[in-house]
């Protein structure tokens, strides 16, 4: 069952193999994530649940989420800022 916090690995789409974690549950599909991925919608059929779960809650800013990761020793790149 993915809940929120559960860390994921996306299977499907341009985000395909990278490390992500649900911060809300939208309805039975489809999950929002962030992390090495673009936070946004996903459908659920589209990750890979992990053993790992953090403490996130929905409104958590990116820089938070990749400070979780680096605890669990995954490694996520740093954002650029738009211009």
């Amino acid at each position: 069952m993915i809940t929120q916090g559960r860390v994921c690995v996306k299977i499907a789409g341009r985000d395909a193999g990278k490390h992500c974690v649900v911060l809300d549950v939208v309805d039975d599909h489809t999950v929002l994530i962030d992390g090495a991925t673009r936070r946004r919608k996903c459908n659920i059929a589209h990750l890979e649940p992990t053993v790992h779960v953090m403490d996130i809650k929905k409104n958590t800013i990116h820089e938070d989420i990749r400070e979780a990761f680096g605890s669990l020793g995954i490694t996520i790149p740093a954002r650029k800022a738009k211009k």
